[in-house]
């Protein structure tokens, strides 16, 4: 019988399958060498991670604190801490946390949270007994203060005693009894200016002793308030009582300079015109109007109403003996001025009395230098009026046009009219 060997041309031989099987158990071991550095990268990432949640949560806690205590702190209400504490963590906490937290950073800021709440409790506790102490120590002080402020120097005296050895020491309330009764008798001294002028008058004229203590320039200093006060109210009396065609009577007047109100020269003045216009009444015959005199007392209200002279501007006016209706209209002026900062319409009247002194419309004791004077105060009343909100440059297109005229040869309507009555 004939035996065919079997074809083993398509056979891995042993060896080499021993060879597939060693490369094939080194690859795993390679994979599980890999997975292993993979796992530990991985792991380290996620700590990375967590840090990062963690100091970011961490920094809003301590900024919450900061924000809520400090507010706490300022509100001045002691009995709600706690509350308004609790409140805040449950409300405003989490917009201080990052938005996204892993499971391990969300379990440390709970603990950290529970940590937070419970000290800042305490905190706010003795704070609130603090706030409590202090609310009454200030009501001590205020009692104090008010009976100070009213001169009652034994009352003060008493509440500093019952405050001694709880809000202040022995020494401290020996110093501040001290200090209450020299207080409270300078206060004493500043109610008797205020409530009697006569007495705030005497010490404002009053020039052969300067005040010197602490105590004698604060008297001095209210009596001199107190002063200017009385005057503007005389002033604004006064200016309404002339401007409205009464008069001013002599007894008045007399009180009046008797504590510095009115000058003797302004009393004089005011007396002579008065009597003057009612003699010309009864006579019937009418007295000219005097434009110097209204011209002065225009530039006297541009230059010094709304300021420290005010009141001594109404007085002038009123005093000066010009007719009820001129000063009315002043004052009507006055209201217009009030609104123009004073540098800008003192300058403005200041350069219209130079043209006036320098003979811009003539000889300046010329009857028609004043005329003209008069009109273009006019103007510069008419044209801040009319636009406010830039007065500089509405005074300044009169100024112009005024410069313009003459250098025209313009001679004025007056001259004109006095041409026609020539002929």
């Amino acid at each position: 019988m004939l035996h065919v060997a079997p074809d083993l041309s398509g056979v891995i031989p042993l060896n080499a399958f021993e060879a597939q099987a060693a490369s094939v158990r080194d690859l795993a071991a390679g994979v599980m060498d890999v997975s292993g550095v993979a796992g530990t990268a991985l792991k380290e990432m996620q700590e990375v991670r967590d840090a990062g949640q963690w100091a970011q949560a961490r920094d809003g806690m301590y900024r919450f604190e900061q924000d809520v205590m400090r507010e706490l702190e300022a509100g001045g209400d002691s009995e709600h801490l706690q509350e308004r504490w609790k409140k805040a963590l449950s409300e405003r906490l989490p917009s201080y946390l990052p938005a996204r937290m892993s499971g391990p950073v969300r379990e440390r800021v709970a603990m950290a949270r529970e940590n937070l709440e419970t000290a800042g409790s305490i905190y706010l506790q003795k704070m609130s007994h603090l706030g409590q102490l202090e609310e009454a120590r200030r009501y001590w002080a205020g009692g104090v203060e008010s009976a100070v402020e009213q001169g009652e120097a034994a009352l003060a005296e008493r509440r500093i005693k019952e405050g001694s050895g709880i809000f202040v020491t022995g020494e401290e309330a020996s110093r501040m009894a001290e200090e209450a009764h020299s207080r409270a008798a300078l206060n004493r001294a500043v109610e008797e200016v205020r409530r009697d002028p006569a007495a705030a008058v005497s010490i404002v004229s009053r020039q052969e002793k300067m005040p010197e203590t602490p105590e004698e320039k604060k008297v001095a200093e209210e009596a001199a308030a107190a002063y200017g006060e009385l005057k503007r109210r005389y002033a604004d009396a006064l200016a309404a009582t002339v401007s409205g065609g009464g008069l001013l009577r002599d007894d008045g007047l007399a009180n009046a300079e008797k504590h510095g109100l009115i000058s003797s020269e302004q009393l004089r003045r005011y007396t002579a015109s008065r009597d003057r216009r009612q003699t010309a009444e009864f006579s019937g015959i009418s007295i000219p109007e005097d434009d110097m005199l209204l011209c002065r007392m225009t530039s006297l209200i541009d230059e010094d109403c709304g300021g420290e002279e005010d009141a001594d501007a109404l007085i002038e006016v009123a005093t000066s003996g010009l007719p009820a209706v001129q000063v009315e209209r002043l004052l009507r002026r006055r209201e217009v001025m009030l609104g123009i900062p004073r540098e800008l319409r003192r300058a403005a009247s200041r350069r219209l009395s130079a043209m006036f002194r320098n003979g811009a419309w003539g000889p300046p004791e010329d009857a028609r230098a004043a005329e003209e004077w008069k009109r273009v105060q006019t103007e510069l009343a008419e044209a801040v009026k009319r636009a406010p909100e830039q007065p500089a440059a509405e005074m300044e297109k009169v100024f112009e046009k005024e410069k313009r005229l003459q250098d025209a040869g313009w001679v004025g309507f007056s001259d004109m009219n006095n041409g026609k009555e020539g002929k």
